[in-house]
């Protein structure tokens, strides 16, 4: 028995003693190596002294290995760590992993336990938070969705409510600090910060139902006084209604009504219709007073006012109503009866044209008296050019003008208006003498006898013919011009007189300067079987050709040039025409 202790005693003894040596045998071991059991995320590198397990690691977990799952709403990215801005430090890493187990406080038994169990570390990586930006910044485009609001649209006639989609935005600052913490922790799963984005405008509804109401019935549009005569009411159909809507998102709603420029449209459409230009009064100048004489009275105008309209048109349907009038202004004449002299700075006569009218027919006589009334008493305003077209107007037998003797072509025939040119040519007369720029003139084709009595030639003419040719002329003065016509009937002469201000202006008018004389043709004759058999009257008499020059110079009054004028008229050679009745044997 005693010896049986003994000898487990010494057993015993060894048996410690040998595990005593194993034991500093294995530290001695592990003192320039890794303890055995330490992984670092998977990869074992206990007993691996310092430069083999920074070997290790960067053939394990170098570039391109390591990687990252990146969690999104809707589908997920496993993404390589370097293109995140992550780099293994693999000299740190085995550093790192030579700690373990070599605290104060830890000793065999945490070296043996480690070696039986084991502990997973993190490595070390070196964050470079610049790449990682570039990466998520890129990322974004597969996430980030904007919201779509909740709209209301015209298809085909019909009101279309949309609903609204949520959108959403990658939180790029806070997903950027997860990576850093997620690593540091063990995760290889980042979910990614997404922000929703909600719609400003959820529902359509009500604004569909506003404008369902809009174009449900027709909407009237009325004129606020109206007189005999006038045009209107005017009305939209639900059909023009629906192809005039305005939907406009604003803020948090949609706002329906009516388009306003296609409002503003439709009111200028009509408002023609109901415009009535403004008359001026008509004046004489009273040479003995030095003041006007009212001859014809001035009147208002009216025209609609587009923009006023166009608000009452979008505030009745902004309100729901179905109903809304134009709005009209009166346009004041520019020249009122009560224009005096003084106001307007017509004080003297500045420009006087005449010319002879005697033997004419019946017809010309009485159409030179017609048209010579259209211009008596008219005011032109400073910067206006004065139209002869404009202001004869039409040229008919409904507006009282006869038959006469008109210029078409060779020989002279019958038409209405014939004697007119009488009057423009003296109105172009009285231009000339007044140093007024004359913007448009035409001579006649042919010569014309009333235009070459004296004290005027040939060239001192202008033919009319609306509305291919026409005379005009601009009132270059500060102050008006009145216009007087005056027939004198014992020695049959139109005149006409411009009164303004006399800014003390020069006229000189030389001329004509006559060249190129042509001869006519043989004479024509031509049988007229309503004449007395044997009877032969002249119808129209020869004429020669020649080319008229007429030059004008006007001047300021300081003796300045202001236009120079040179007006050169072509006229062409008229034949004798004489019309025989049967029987008659022409030479």
């Amino acid at each position: 028995m005693r010896r049986n202790i003994w000898l487990f005693a010494i057993l015993l003894i060894t048996g410690i003693s040998f595990l005593v040596m194993a034991a500093q045998g294995y530290e001695l071991w592990a003192a320039e190596r890794i303890y055995p059991g330490v992984h670092v995320w998977g990869v074992h590198v206990g007993g691996m002294r310092l430069a083999e397990a920074a070997a290790a690691l960067e053939e394990a977990l170098g570039q391109g290995v390591l990687t990252l799952t990146l969690r999104g709403p809707e589908r997920s990215w496993d993404v390589p760590l370097v293109s995140l801005g992550f780099r293994l430090d693999a000299g740190a890493t085995a550093q790192q992993a030579f700690r373990v187990g070599r605290g104060r406080e830890e000793g065999l038994l945490d070296h043996l336990h480690l070696l039986l169990v084991g502990q997973n570390i993190a490595p070390v990586l070196v964050y470079d938070g610049s790449v990682a930006r570039l990466y998520l910044t890129a990322l974004r485009e597969q996430i980030d969705r904007e919201p779509v609001d909740a709209a209301l649209r015209l298809e085909e006639g019909e009101l279309v409510a949309t609903p609204s989609q949520m959108g959403r935005a990658l939180d790029l600052e806070a997903t950027l600090a997860a990576l850093p913490d997620a690593l540091a922790g063990g995760s290889a799963t980042v979910e990614l910060a997404v922000r929703p984005l909600p719609p400003q405008i959820v529902d359509a509804e009500p604004a569909r139902a506003q404008a369902q109401a809009l174009v449900a019935e027709p909407f009237v549009i009325l004129h606020p006084s109206p007189r005999e005569g006038d045009p209107g009411p005017w009305t939209l159909s639900p059909q023009e209604l629906a192809s005039m809507l305005a939907i406009v998102p604003a803020g948090e709603r949609i706002e329906v009504g009516l388009d306003a420029t296609l409002v503003r449209a439709y009111v200028e459409n009509i408002a023609p219709s109901l415009a009535i230009e403004p008359a001026d009064a008509r004046f004489h100048f009273d040479p003995a007073s030095g003041q006007l004489v009212a001859i014809a009275l001035s009147s208002e105008g009216r025209a609609v006012d587009v923009e006023a309209s166009v608000q009452n048109i979008l505030l009745a349907a902004a309100a729901g109503r179905h109903i809304a009038p134009l709005a009209l202004v009166t346009v004041p004449p520019r020249y009122p009866n009560t224009a005096t002299a003084e106001e307007t700075g017509i004080t003297a006569l500045v420009g006087e044209g005449s010319s002879y009218f005697f033997g004419s027919p019946s017809g010309r006589d009485h159409n030179i008296r017609l048209a010579a009334a259209r211009f008596d008493g008219l005011v032109i305003s400073p910067g206006e050019t004065f139209s002869f077209n404009h202001y004869l107007g039409e040229v008919s037998a409904e507006a009282g003008y006869d038959e006469s003797l008109i210029t078409t072509g060779e020989q002279l025939q019958m038409g209405i208006g014939g004697g007119i040119c009488q009057v423009s040519t003296t109105a172009f007369r009285a231009a000339l003498d007044g140093g007024y720029p004359i913007v448009e003139r035409w001579y006649h084709y042919q010569r014309v006898g009333y235009y070459e009595w004296p004290p005027y030639g040939p060239g001192f003419d202008a033919t009319v013919y609306s509305p291919y040719l026409d005379f005009r002329f601009t009132n270059d003065r500060t102050a008006p011009l009145l216009v007087e016509t005056v027939v004198d009937d014992a020695a049959h002469t139109l005149t006409f007189r411009f009164y303004s201000a006399d800014d003390g202006r020069q006229v000189v008018v030389e001329g004509p300067t006559v060249s190129d004389p042509t001869e006519p043709d043989p004479p024509l004759y031509q049988l007229d079987a309503a004449l007395e058999p044997g009877t032969v009257r002249e119808w129209q008499s020869a004429m020669g050709g020649l080319t008229a020059v007429v030059e004008r110079w006007v001047y300021d009054a300081a003796g300045n040039l202001l236009y120079h004028d040179v007006f050169t008229s072509r006229y062409a050679p008229r034949r004798a025409v004489y019309h025989y009745g049967p029987g008659y044997e022409p030479p």
